[in-house]
């Protein structure tokens, strides 16, 4: 099973694979990186086990500006402070760091603990939110704007 959460960041300091591969070794050693055949994707291991890959989306890259005009239709009219944060960022967006997750049969949960020090990382360390699938999207303390839609 595959399931996609984005870090949207909206910050001048990029983020780069090895940057993810350090911070993520620091926090815990039995982390590693895997490149794969393409250049912006590589695979995240914990005690060399699969549970996910990783790839960084840039202005000009179609993925990108197709992410972020979806993002952008589904969060609509913002009602709020919180949605208006969102907005802000998905107007400013430098880079989305897209995961895929993997899990076999019904254990979810260990999957996404093995991103959460990814994702407390990023949010101390670089402006952005995190947006889930079928979720919506995500500040540092919670749940900003709930919107249930997958891309």
């Amino acid at each position: 099973m595959g399931y996609f959460m984005r870090y949207i960041l909206a910050d001048a300091r990029p983020i780069n694979f090895a940057l993810i591969g350090e911070t993520l070794a620091v926090l815990d050693p039995l982390y590693s990186l895997r490149a794969t055949d393409l250049d912006e994707l590589v695979e995240v291991l914990y005690d060399d086990q699969l549970y996910g890959q990783i790839e960084i989306d840039v202005p000009g890259d179609e993925l990108f500006d197709d992410d972020l005009s979806a993002f952008t239709e589904m969060l609509g009219e913002t009602t709020g402070a919180e949605e208006q944060l969102v907005a802000e960022i998905l107007s400013e967006a430098t880079q989305i760091l897209a995961v895929e997750m993997f899990w076999e049969g019904e254990n979810s949960e260990a999957t996404y603990a093995r991103f959460d020090p990814l994702w407390i990382w990023l949010f101390a360390n670089r402006r952005g939110v995190l947006q889930a699938d079928s979720e919506g999207f995500y500040g540092a303390s919670g749940l900003l704007a709930e919107r249930k839609f997958m891309l």
